[in-house]
């Protein structure tokens, strides 16, 4: 009786040093702007078994310490009858009985106890011995313990199980140890990085499918970016404390690797220490919780939110903080000159709209008038010598396939890099004239050539833009005209070239913006080499995020790092599905003095099979 006394003391005790912490974080998340997302709840739900349960994204990005912290969590997922059943027998009774369903469970546990042994010496030994950079400098003392605490538990289940009787001292001695271990874990949880226990699931189940979502602002309800803890979505707050410091999205971010202040690791931390150490109208930027050049730095390429393992979105504060900063006019320098031309002209580089007039009469594009397509060109393929030739391939390829197809000679920038450097109000005034335009036109589908002009036209139906019209990107296009039999092609001469995969075509539309590229060269007779990092982990050009417009001026240049990764396949051509990376690229060779490689677009290499 006593110790039954004795235990339920311990167990109130151990669960309100749990709760009061885990109540203060709740109250600072709830405190974010915006809801949670719980909309299309089948799909989430799948989303939530693969991720969560099957623990997916953490197998499939680092593959042996990835299964050895599925071993350790699927143990605990075993581990909850027999926990039940282990404090339910401190108060006289017996949860599973003492015959078919006890051997059973006490069986299949204790072979998970010897799986999660394990996994978390595997996890140990790599991060106090092998120390990878992604983990940090500094031993972390709670992961420590928490590793001696999970072998405890483990050694302690199994002695109790296999070693000592049921009636010997031993046994209650070691039934005290295990339970003691286990409240001890639940109150040090909330005061470590493994509070991603409580909240990673509901953050994995709540993320947005598309990357780097942010709605638009209601200007009209005084919504002008974040500026203070306040502003920031409830989601990134939910993030915040819920980063395991995993540093995966540290090894993938490309201003990291080339050694910028930007660390999406230490900007999730930064953020926690900042709710948990701040008041909530403390601004983000100005009271020393994150360096503003940090926000500058990024690409927003996505490379973080796809490695992470526990459904954070690293990009959203990001643009948050840059659209609050935008409020105030507080661009970079170079910067300056783009929010001009595109406030002038509607296109980044400040061309006249006769120049775009001149090509297209020159080469008699067609106005859209109800034809099959319409061709959102983008201001590279009206305005760049070079890109041009990308403009006039696809259309040769289109017109062979029988497309009808015509553009909007009124078309503008669709503000994407106003967008993405923080510019809310320049970006929606040159959405809603868009927007107008297409609705008026009223297409079925749009095809572009540019994957930035993609996600943008995109995020056109928050603002008004018809929801039924498809927006497609050109590669996966060329991939039904070829597979519909509409476009025939003649045989390849065995041309080899490295594809580099760019960033909103490869992370932001997923799986079928790695195949269709590849499909469509490989039916060019194209020999594809693929870098080391490639596909969904591909590198950036660092031209996203604005950073075209921006300048780089700390570490090394993210496409010379890109480049050399390219080049050292040993292939003379690099093949490519956005206007932005030849530009990246193309500079990086002229500065790396490499004169005998071609950069080419997906649709020229096509045009010049057609028969």
């Amino acid at each position: 009786m006593i110790e039954a006394i004795i235990l339920a003391v311990l167990i109130v005790a151990a669960a309100v040093a749990f709760w009061l912490p885990v109540k203060k974080r709740i109250d600072l998340i709830t405190s974010g702007k915006s809801t949670l997302a719980f909309d299309d709840f089948g799909r989430r739900l799948g989303r939530w078994f693969a991720e969560v349960v099957f623990q997916s994204t953490v197998i499939s990005q680092r593959r042996v310490p990835g299964f050895m912290h599925a071993l350790v969590f699927w143990g605990f997922i075993f581990y909850i009858p027999a926990t039940l059943h282990h404090f339910a027998e401190g108060f006289g009774f017996s949860l599973l009985g003492h015959g078919v369903v006890f051997r059973i469970v006490s069986q299949v546990v204790s072979l998970w106890s010897v799986l999660v042994l394990m996994g978390i010496l595997y996890l140990a030994f790599r991060r106090f011995v092998m120390r990878p950079e992604a983990l940090g400098k500094h031993l972390s003392a709670t992961s420590g313990i928490v590793a001696v605490f999970i072998t405890i538990l483990m050694l302690t289940y199994l002695f109790g199980i296999h070693l000592f009787p049921p009636d010997s001292p031993a046994y209650k001695i070691n039934w005290w140890v295990h339970t003691m271990t286990i409240l001890a874990f639940a109150a040090l949880i909330p005061h470590s990085k493994h509070l991603h226990l409580v909240f990673s699931p509901l953050t994995t189940f709540t993320k947005s499918f598309r990357l780097a979502d942010v709605r638009p602002l209601d200007f009209e309800a005084e919504e002008f970016g974040a500026v203070a803890l306040k502003d920031l979505s409830t989601h990134t707050a939910l993030g915040a404390f819920t980063c395991v410091e995993c540093g995966r999205c540290q090894d993938n971010c490309p201003a990291y690797q080339t050694g910028k202040v930007l660390n999406p690791k230490q900007l999730m931390l930064d953020l926690r220490q900042g709710y948990l150490t701040k008041p909530a109208d403390a601004g983000v930027l100005t009271d020393e919780i994150l360096p503003v050049e940090a926000i500058w730095q990024c690409t927003t390429c996505g490379a973080c939110t796809y490695q992470c393992p526990v459904g954070i979105d690293q990009v959203v504060p990001i643009l948050e903080l840059r659209r609050g900063l935008g409020a105030e006019g507080e661009f970079p320098e170079p910067m300056t000159a783009l929010m001009k031309n595109l406030e002038r002209n509607g296109n980044p580089w400040g061309y006249t709209q006769n120049q775009a007039e001149e090509f297209l009469d020159t080469h008699e594009y067609p106005s859209y008038d109800g034809q099959e397509v319409l061709y959102w060109m983008g201001c590279l393929a009206r305005y760049d010598v070079q890109y041009r030739q990308v403009s006039l391939a696809f259309t040769k390829i289109l017109s062979a396939a029988g497309v009808g197809w015509g553009v909007l000679r009124e078309e503008k920038c669709t503000g994407d890099a106003a967008r993405r450097a923080g510019n809310e109000y320049q970006f929606q005034e040159l959405a809603l004239e868009n927007i107008e335009a297409l609705n008026a036109a009223n297409p079925t589908t749009i095809v572009t050539t540019c994957p930035h002009c993609l996600r943008t036209l995109t995020e056109y139906t928050q603002l008004g833009l018809n929801a039924n019209i498809r927006v497609v990107h050109h590669a996966l296009f060329i991939e039904e005209l070829l597979a519909s039999g509409k476009l025939q092609l003649t045989g390849g001469n065995g041309t080899c070239a490295v594809y580099h995969d760019p960033c909103y075509l490869s992370r932001y539309e997923g799986k079928a913006g790695c195949d269709a590229p590849r499909s469509v060269l490989r039916s060019a007779g194209v020999n594809i080499l693929e870098p080391r990092r490639t596909r969904e982990t591909s590198f950036c050009c660092g031209a996203g995020g604005a950073q075209l417009f921006n300048e780089e001026n700390q570490g090394e240049r993210v496409p010379h790092k890109r480049t050399e990764e390219l080049l050292a396949t040993g292939a003379k051509e690099i093949a490519a599905g956005c206007p932005f990376c030849p530009i990246m690229l193309r500079d990086a060779l002229a500065v790396k003095d490499v004169e005998d490689v071609q950069v080419k677009d997906i649709a020229q290499y096509v045009a010049e099979r057609l028969g």
